[in-house]
């Protein structure tokens, strides 16, 4: 790139696939393969508007610096952060610049060099009148003077392994940690509204059950009515509002002085009584 008279502008699709790209992701890496001409100052990648920068990274010659400016989220205010290092020394370099949440990294040739904390850069692009450029801030200022290739911009956790795929990744990024905090906290509300819920609930079915409604009871496969009364073995049995109640079964007083219970009944008896049955039976037979 020489000269003081060019315009790489990306204009319409591709302008709104990278803007959608920043939209969708909270980390975004600017990549590029560079070899800068000693002492310039020029832009590697730009959203900007005339000389408003909104999204900027930018390599200077002069004071042998990589800036990163940016408007804040939540702001209308510029911001630059600024990483000291020489790119303009008319080498070929690899440049590798992520923002991850709140945390920006610079790596250089694959080297990890600075990991700074920055308020999150705006991602709306809001503001009117925003163009993309390559190489340049707008049509005349920050012209990059030297060799640019592979300019990208990629999305999403650790995009330096697009251009240094040796790198640790094993470690979570500052974005996915955001985004893993802000979906336990998303599930912490929601387990909080379905508490609450479940206690309506429950107070409705407590008020419900003082009603004077019909509900059937269940006992050993049989379906009996509110009401109803039944006797299971020697106990006398009712259901009430969906609720078994037994007793025993209610015998009366044997009046002898050894009264006994025999098999198949539930009362006892006194054992001459027993005996005349027997006999009377015996002898009706």
């Amino acid at each position: 790139m020489k000269g003081d008279t060019r315009s790489l502008q990306v204009e319409g699709s591709a302008y709104e696939r990278a803007t959608e790209l920043l939209r969708r992701s909270p980390e975004f890496t600017v990549l590029a393969a560079l070899r800068q001409e000693p002492a310039n100052s020029g832009t590697i990648l730009s959203f900007s508007h005339g000389y408003n920068r909104y999204l900027e990274v930018q390599s200077s010659g002069r004071r042998d610096e990589v800036r990163l400016h940016y408007v804040a989220a939540g702001t209308a205010t510029a911001r630059v952060e600024t990483f000291p290092f020489r790119l303009a020394d008319g080498a070929w370099h690899r440049l590798a610049l992520s923002v991850s949440g709140a945390q920006a990294t610079l790596l250089v040739d694959c080297h990890p060099l600075y990991r700074r904390l920055i308020p999150p850069p705006d991602r709306n692009f809001s503001q009117p009148q925003l163009a993309l450029w390559v190489g340049q801030r707008n049509s005349k200022h920050s012209l990059f003077k030297g060799t640019l290739q592979d300019v990208r911009l990629v999305s999403g956790p650790h995009g330096y392994l697009t251009q240094c795929p040796g790198l640790d990744s094993e470690c979570p990024t500052c974005g996915q940690f955001a985004l893993l905090q802000a979906t336990v906290q998303e599930l912490t509300s929601h387990i909080h509204d379905l508490s609450l819920k479940l206690l309506s609930a429950e107070s409705r079915l407590s008020r419900l059950e003082q009603c004077d409604c019909q509900k059937s009871c269940y006992s050993n496969g049989t379906v009996h009515a509110d009401g109803a009364t039944w006797q299971s073995d020697c106990n006398r049995c009712s259901c009430v509002h969906g609720e078994i109640t037994c007793r025993p079964v209610e015998c009366e007083r044997a009046e002898c002085k050894n009264p006994v219970i025999h098999p198949g009944e539930c009362c006892p008896t006194c054992l001459s009584k027993y005996l005349i049955m027997i006999v009377l039976t015996s002898i009706s037979i």
